[in-house]
């Protein structure tokens, strides 16, 4: 019986050694997982990204260094808490939507874009990374997710975003035709003014070529004149060239063209900007005609004057040997001149013996005009004929004394019928004597 009993004891002595080694090598189990989840933490907590992991009810199980400084929430008050407990209602309700979804669906949500209450109160973005997490059945019981914070980017594309549209809105106000030409002939880009120009949208130019948008010898002039700008390197600037528009309106354009080039000094393209110059060539063509027009009218009315002249100082051969110039009208120096000049030529051409000059029917004759009647006397004289002077007035012969010339060789008449009578008896006594 004693036997039984110590058999026994040492039965149960053996089963407790047993299970405290057991029990110890529990023991050092459970601090290796704590240190090996310590050590996960900590790395997770090195993480510069925001990571964080929530139960299927949307509650929060974790959050590591990152996450709980953006949120200005310690790690051990976080669990428990749900979005409404940590974000304004807006950005709750935003991450809410997208964490339900990934729960729901099991399926990941990879780089949507959330926003984030930033510690300054502002808002910032993040690009957030969700997946589920499953039991051992494979339920989802959760979710983890990664965020990291994209709010300089945001900032740097919007900048870009209201630049580009400033830029844009530049582009398409300017009243001249703008574009971008790649090396192959292709228009990268062109604005409104280009667009409405080619009969086409701003977003369809790119990847045209001339040959799509403009008539086929427009085309090739400017693809010849663009070639050389990209060949050369050397701009054109202030160029014409015609444009045949969508609508069939022909248009003239002054133009400026240069090239366009890579970080390694590469022509890789040209930009060109049109002036509408149309009205300009219009106004140009309207003044060529009317310049022309005038030189038509000017030389007309020089031949007309011409003719005028002939006849205001009519040269009529009545003998053999004998001009009458008869004169009407007002006689100013340039008449006078002409009227000497006519005379003297006409005395020449008909070699007159006699030159009857009848001023009956001028007006009135001042100093200059008495003095080139005198003139054209005396070249008569010197042409080997003689002068007749008819109807001179007693105000004219007063004027031509005042002139203190000799008046020795100028015969005088008072009328035309008696000057020809003269001229014809002095003729008659000629013909008798030889």
């Amino acid at each position: 019986m004693n036997n039984m009993s110590d058999n026994r004891c040492i039965e149960l002595e053996r089963r407790v050694a047993e299970l405290e080694a057991d029990l110890e090598a529990a023991q050092q189990r459970i601090t290796e997982l704590e240190r090996l989840v310590e050590r996960g933490y900590g790395m997770v907590d090195a993480i510069p990204a925001m990571v964080y992991f929530k139960d299927r009810e949307h509650r929060y199980l974790y959050g590591n260094r990152a996450f709980a400084e953006r949120i200005r929430v310690r790690a051990e008050d976080m669990a428990g808490k749900t979005d409404h407990d940590l974000f304004p209602p807006e950005v709750a309700e935003a991450y809410l939507s997208d964490d339900e979804r990934v729960m729901a669906t099991g399926e990941p949500s990879m780089g949507v874009e959330l926003p984030v209450s930033r510690p300054d109160g502002t808002i910032g973005w993040v690009s957030n990374s969700a997946v589920p997490y499953r039991d051992r059945s494979g339920a989802v019981v959760g979710m983890v997710g990664v965020a990291i914070d994209i709010t300089a980017r945001k900032q740097i594309e919007e900048e870009l975003r209201r630049s580009r549209d400033i830029q844009h809105a530049l582009f398409n106000t300017i009243p001249a035709m703008i574009y971008l030409k790649d090396r192959s002939h292709r228009y990268i880009l062109g604005n409104r003014v280009f667009a409405d120009a080619a009969g086409i949208s701003v977003d369809e130019v790119e990847g045209k070529t001339d040959h799509d948008l403009f008539v086929p010898e427009d085309a090739e002039a400017y693809i010849a004149d663009d070639e050389q700008v990209m060949a050369t390197g050397e701009p054109h600037l202030g160029i014409e060239e015609k444009i045949t528009e969508a609508n069939g309106r022909v248009t003239w354009l002054m133009v400026y063209k240069a090239p366009f080039c890579d970080d390694h000094g590469r022509v890789t393209g040209m930009v060109g900007i049109a002036f509408d110059v149309t009205a300009r060539k219009e106004m140009e063509e309207a003044l060529r005609r009317s310049q022309a027009e005038q030189r038509a009218l000017i030389e007309q009315q020089a031949h007309l004057l011409a003719t005028i002249r002939k006849l205001s100082t009519p040269v009529l051969p009545v003998t053999e040997d004998a001009l009458v110039l008869p004169l009407i009208g007002d006689i100013d120096t340039a008449r006078s001149e002409q009227i000497t000049d006519a005379l003297l030529k006409s005395v020449q051409r008909y070699r007159a013996q006699w030159a009857i000059i009848d001023i009956t029917g001028v007006p009135l004759i001042d100093t200059a005009v008495a003095n080139h009647l005198i003139q054209a006397t005396e070249g008569i004289t010197l042409l080997g004929a003689r002068a007749i002077l008819v109807g001179v007035s007693p105000e004219l012969a007063q004027t031509i004394v005042g002139l203190g010339v000799n008046l020795k060789g100028l015969i005088t008449r008072s009328d035309l019928r008696s000057a020809i009578a003269f001229v014809l008896k002095r003729s008659q006594k000629r013909a008798i004597a030889s």
